[in-house]
């Protein structure tokens, strides 16, 4: 990491230049609580760039540098090999702050679209999210969860190119194999965007809390309303995880049933009733494109004096391919219900299992649970083991007492003859 001391860095003025090592630092482009997003220049060739820096409060936080540094790794990573990723060329220091150096994406972001021209036509909006699922299936496909998608993390270029941001609280299997810091802050995303599984169970959410998020982002963009909207907190929270969501139909009453349907599909709570994988919703939302692209065809021309709305901007969808499938190595399904709903989705890292909530990916609120009690972990040759780790012989499978046994599907296991699950591929 390169390291520059910056002392004349005006966090305040927007059209401010300095030198911070080989960066020329201009305007601020965004601003937030965390973080200050400036126009800048690579000095040695003069290639644009947007520099991240953390605010004064936020670099003093181990858990919000841990994230940023994330966020660098897996946008390193994942933006030089998909187009529709927002690249990270570099981490550096400003003011001993931590900073990341972005690749430059010329445009708005859909809220931007929204706000300043109201909702999509159904096809531009199906085409924007054919571009998001492309970026989403690649980043599935490599172990990463973005769990913040959202219309403000949505590029779009002049020239047509849709681009995914801000993976600073994505769940990743980037770096440290087992990596991992909690704190009470597990909750994470833009509650308005969340999946109810990142309410109530946020550490072991999987790739179809992104697909909500998609939901969401798709609802607003073709009716300019998100699906439950209020203040963030304990209301909204009980919103998200009881209450269904209008038909968009109601906010848009011209929408075609079909893409309705599609996208209350994706707002469904339980996240088995939603699209499996990114591909699967791209089939579908393509499917609905089809239709409404033939229907478009067929109709009739604009009245005298009535004007189609030209958007300001186009994006032109690739043609149909499968997308990669999101990395699973199996599921678990908690057969009593209340710890976390549906399957699920075993990740590298394995999943922990028992009452302490610092250390365990899911908790058993119960005392005759250990604070680590079993773990559920894949290895390289395909395996899945079940490991009993402190629990004093209190875990079972198939009825029998275990140490340690790989797992076969359909296997269930017990902990402390109370709380059962099923291991299934």
């Amino acid at each position: 990491m390169a390291r520059t001391v910056c002392s004349n860095l005006d966090y305040g003025h927007k059209d401010f230049t300095v030198i911070v090592g080989s960066y020329r630092i201009g305007r601020v482009l965004a601003h937030g609580g965390m973080a200050t997003v400036y126009r800048g220049v690579y000095r040695p060739t003069g290639m644009p760039v947007a520099i991240k820096v953390l605010s004064e409060e936020s670099a003093a936080d181990e858990v919000l540098v841990h994230r940023m540094h994330q966020e660098a790794r897996i946008q390193n990573v994942l933006g030089r090999q998909h187009p529709g990723i927002v690249t990270c060329y570099e981490e550096i220091e400003v003011e001993g702050r931590p900073a990341m150096v972005l690749e430059f994406v010329p445009g708005r972001s859909v809220m931007d679209v929204i706000d300043d021209e109201g909702p999509f036509e159904a096809v531009a909006a199906i085409d924007v999210i054919l571009g998001v699922l492309a970026a989403l299936a690649h980043a599935h496909a490599q172990g990463i969860v973005h769990r913040d998608v959202k219309s403000e993390n949505i590029l779009l270029t002049p020239q047509g190119t849709v681009k995914l941001t801000d993976f600073g609280v994505a769940r990743a299997e980037i770096g440290r194999r087992n990596a991992r810091i909690t704190d009470s802050r597990d909750l994470v995303g833009t509650m308005v965007y969340m999946a109810p599984e990142q309410l109530t169970s946020p550490r072991t959410v999987d790739h179809r809390a992104d697909l909500y998020g998609v939901g969401v982002t798709l609802y607003e963009m073709l009716t300019g309303e998100v699906p439950l909207d209020g203040d963030e907190g304990y209301p909204l929270m009980k919103r998200i995880e009881m209450e269904m969501p209008k038909d968009p139909r109601r906010f848009a009453p011209g929408l075609h049933p079909d893409l309705a349907e599609v996208v209350m599909t994706t707002l469904q709570k339980d996240p088995g009733d939603r699209y499996f994988s990114a591909g699967e919703l791209d089939a579908a939302l393509r499917r609905c494109r089809r239709i409404l692209t033939l229907g478009d065809a067929e109709a009739k021309p604009p009245a005298p004096g009535q004007k189609r709305r030209e958007k300001s901007w186009f994006y032109e969808p690739s043609e149909p391919r499968p997308l990669p499938e999101p990395r699973s190595f199996g599921s678990v399904q908690d057969l009593s219900g209340s710890l976390a709903p549906g399957q699920i989705i075993l990740r590298r890292a394995g999943l922990k299992i028992g009452r302490n909530a610092s250390r365990c990916d899911l908790i058993v609120p119960d005392d005759e649970v250990a604070e680590e009690h079993v773990l559920v972990l894949p290895l390289e040759s395909g395996e899945i083991l079940l490991v009993d780790l402190l629990s004093g012989g209190r875990t079972t499978l198939n009825g029998e007492p275990v140490q340690r046994a790989a797992l076969e599907a359909g296997d269930y296991f017990e902990l402390s003859d109370r709380w059962k699950f099923r291991f299934t591929r």
